[in-house]
């Protein structure tokens, strides 16, 4: 996936519009939600998915020679850690 940037502009009541190249590049739709999230450095705003095994399977990859069962493995154990915080 290539790197996309853009600068948001917020309203005065803590609006703020997410450009249309942003939305394409992570895959979502017009009504789509992202979840928000205070962070040191700033706020991380990502979509907010029904299925993370079913997104994840589908995002863009790189092709790669050979796929590790580790990166597999590692993949997977981060997967179910999310999950499990978002029940």
């Amino acid at each position: 996936m290539q790197k996309v940037e853009e600068t948001l502009i917020f309203g005065k009541k803590g609006v703020a519009v997410i450009p249309k190249s942003l939305i394409e590049a992570v895959g979502m739709n017009e009504r789509g939600e992202v979840k928000a999230g205070l962070l040191l450095f700033g706020i991380l705003l990502r979509p907010k998915v029904q299925n993370p095994a079913e997104t994840l399977a589908n995002l863009p990859i790189a092709p790669r020679k050979k796929l590790s069962v580790e990166t597999v493995r590692k993949l997977r154990e981060a997967v179910d850690k999310q999950v499990g915080k978002e029940i």
